[in-house]
């Protein structure tokens, strides 16, 4: 993902446009406890309040990332 779908373009649009984004290693960084993880990648969309949205698990194509973001989104 980070090598590949992140670098996109339309990827990169959507995700500064409606997102703020931050990425934690779980190898070197201290990952708060209630975000722990299934599997790699996760990813968490967490409301401005901290209200966890949704997680989407694993990698995927940018069209696919990008529907389930949108998914998401719309159940806020």
């Amino acid at each position: 993902m980070k090598q590949v779908v992140f670098p996109q373009k339309k990827v990169t649009s959507f995700l500064k446009s409606h997102f703020v984004l931050a990425m934690l290693d779980i190898m070197d960084d201290n990952t708060p406890s209630e975000y722990g993880y299934i599997g790699v990648p996760t990813f968490y969309i967490i409301s401005p309040e901290g209200k966890k949205i949704g997680r989407i698990l694993g990698g995927m194509s940018a069209d696919n990332f990008i529907k389930k973001l949108k998914e998401k989104l719309s159940k806020k």
